[in-house]
């Protein structure tokens, strides 16, 4: 798929509000249906990994490496035939969401956490990635993506409370977890309340 657009928000940014995280969410189901984690994948040119690991334990991460690729140029005499630059390359992202299907968690619960630290936490911040400073406050900085992460998968797959009035109809209406559940319901609470 090189060359093909990566379906993703124009600017990648952090978001700071919950009202930005809301609206990331809409325009990621204008895109997606959020239920079907493999197309998103495919079109945001994710590499989308399962495996096994340790039961209970970590759900997944996001993971970004860098490629390199020959560089080409249109061909004046062939332009069906792109010329190769010898000794020039690209750096091209691979992005890849690995979810641990002996989590105990949804995988798209989990995918759409990774999704939202691969293109919106600073520097796709992951577990043992750092801030680029060594404040004090890196640690409440990795709290705060993981509760905007939390915060996102849930405003992705609970689109509104509407016609739920308890965590367990919003369990039944979208299919997530009772945790995911209760981040939505606190989520739109609060949004409704600021």
């Amino acid at each position: 798929m090189i060359g093909a657009p990566i379906v993703t928000p124009a600017s990648i940014t952090a978001p700071v509000r919950r009202t930005d995280i809301l609206q990331l969410a809409r325009e990621i189901r204008k895109q997606f249906d959020p239920r079907i984690i493999e197309d998103a994948a495919k079109r945001s040119e994710i590499v989308l990994v399962r495996m096994s690991g340790p039961a209970g334990r970590d759900a997944g991460f996001a993971y970004i490496e860098f490629t390199r690729r020959p560089r080409y140029i249109e061909s004046l005499g062939h332009p069906e035939e792109p010329l190769r630059i010898w000794g020039a390359w690209d750096r091209e992202p691979v992005r890849s969401i690995v979810i641990n299907t002996n989590s105990g968690i949804p995988e798209r619960e989990v995918f759409w956490h990774e999704f939202y630290h691969l293109f919106y936490s600073p520097h796709a911040l992951q577990r043992s990635e750092r801030f680029e400073h060594h404040f004090s406050t890196e640690g409440a900085l990795h709290s705060q993506e993981e509760r905007r992460a939390d915060e996102f998968a849930a405003a992705v797959l609970v689109p509104s409370l509407q016609d739920c009035s308890t965590i367990f109809d919003i369990c039944d209406r979208f299919g997530v977890t009772e945790r995911l559940a209760r981040l939505a319901m606190k989520l739109y609470i609060t949004l409704t309340n600021e």
